[in-house]
């Protein structure tokens, strides 16, 4: 049986007509939350950012959805996130401060709710049966003990995954430095592996603004009106993925939990209600698109099966290549993943090829093997191409970022 998924334009009618509308195109939410349900709706609040900009969920979305469960007279409502910790790009940063800046606290406060910052909730470990990279994880309890999870991310593009949607959204409810071992371990597996042991039971995008690239505001917001909802995560961010331009099949957090699911991730598996998806669809620009134009020294060749495995971990690794041993350190490095063709390839002393599509080229430089090849062993292969000193390359890393979380890893309680 097909998943539905509707998608819904916002017009004249406003968001939170447009959000009743979705959800019930996609079939409601009666059957989801009863009188005893304890409820959890998890917008995206990774840092402090003001609503209507596209990198944060709009208030105004959050509040129209907790507004549809409080009809449903469930046992309790609760807004829940958990702001982002610091890794390679960024710090880490105050939910309280993210709530307030957002708008997301004063909606609460009208509607009467509790605003949760799950970085410091109580949390319980838990483990994962059949894991993919994460055997174990902590999970903050009032997430554990919600009978219904709306997951409710903005429409957006990731450096690392190609997207950030409604699976991606539930890394939210990893306490604190819990969040950076799944950056440690492999993001696009450690996703699979967290919604494995606490998937939401409900998907709505807000996908009134859109953001591209890098997330640098306002040149790469993107104006939608449309607001997504749907009780299959995978149906939901397929669809949305596809909205912005790009290929769900590329996204490997979405290929990997949908395999855990017995699932597939295609739209012949979706029935779309409401508004046409291929007249709405976008050309969002990648944001790893965006990075390779900061690295105009490296040939990229990129075949057809290039996905967010070997894309996320080369970022990483050229980011630190280039940061402590400058840009000129790069020159001439051919980089290859995906199926690439022979013909495409030229090989020279400084040909890397990544990963487990490309073995076909394997014998045209040197290869990194994975799927997907880890960041620091990427490094150290392209360091040895290009003479350079691999240990010290990811020793400085690892320093930057540990002084870097012991800077800012005190907002995380705020």
């Amino acid at each position: 049986m097909k998943a539905t998924v509707a998608i819904v334009r916002t017009e004249e009618s406003g968001i939170e007509a447009a959000v009743r509308k979705a959800v019930d195109l996609a079939g409601g939410l009666k059957e989801k939350v009863t009188s005893e349900s304890r409820v959890l709706v998890k917008p995206n609040l990774f840092r402090p950012e003001p609503s209507g900009t596209g990198i944060i969920t709009d208030c105004r979305v959050t509040e129209a959805i907790v507004k549809v469960v409080l009809e449903l007279k469930p046992k309790s409502v609760i807004i829940g996130e958990g702001s982002a910790a610091g890794y390679d790009f960024g710090s880490s940063y105050s939910t309280e401060e993210a709530f307030r800046v957002s708008g997301t606290a004063e909606a609460a406060r009208r509607l009467g709710v509790e605003l949760r910052n799950l970085n410091r909730d109580a949390f319980e470990e838990v483990r994962v049966n059949k894991h993919y990279v994460m055997n174990k994880v902590r999970v903050a309890k009032i997430a554990l003990e919600s009978d219904v999870i709306i997951s409710v991310p903005v429409l957006k593009t990731h450096s690392k995954t190609l997207v950030t949607l409604g699976l991606k959204n539930m890394k939210g409810v990893l306490p604190g430095a819990e969040k950076r071992k799944t950056h440690r371990l492999g993001l696009d597996k450690a996703i699979a592996d967290l919604n494995s042991v606490i998937k939401p039971s409900y998907v709505l995008i807000d996908a009134l603004k859109g953001m591209q690239g890098l997330w640098e505001y306002p040149r790469d917001s993107v104006e939608l009106g449309l607001i997504i909802a749907g009780a299959e995560p995978v149906a939901v961010d397929t669809v949305g993925t596809y909205l912005m331009g790009f290929d769900p099949k590329q996204v490997m957090h979405l290929q990997y939990f949908a395999a855990r699911e017995g699932t597939r991730v295609e739209l012949s598996q979706v029935e779309i209600v409401g508004e046409s998806l291929e007249a709405n669809r976008q050309s969002f620009r990648s944001g790893f698109a965006v990075f390779k134009e900061r690295y105009p020294q490296v040939h990229f060749v990129e075949g057809e099966s290039a996905c967010t495995g070997c894309t996320g971990e080369l970022l990483g690794a050229l980011a630190a290549i280039k940061g402590y041993k400058g840009a000129d350190a790069l020159k001439g490095l051919t980089v290859v993943f995906g199926n690439a063709n022979a013909d495409e390839v030229e090989a020279t002393d400084k040909t890397v090829v990544l990963g487990k599509c490309a073995k076909s080229v394997v014998g045209l430089g040197k290869f990194v093997r994975g799927c997907p090849p880890m960041c620091d062993d990427i490094i150290q292969v392209i360091c040895y191409t290009s003479g350079l000193d691999s240990d010290f390359v990811i020793s400085s890393r690892n320093r930057d970022r540990q002084r870097n979380w012991e800077e800012t890893k005190a907002l995380l309680e705020k």
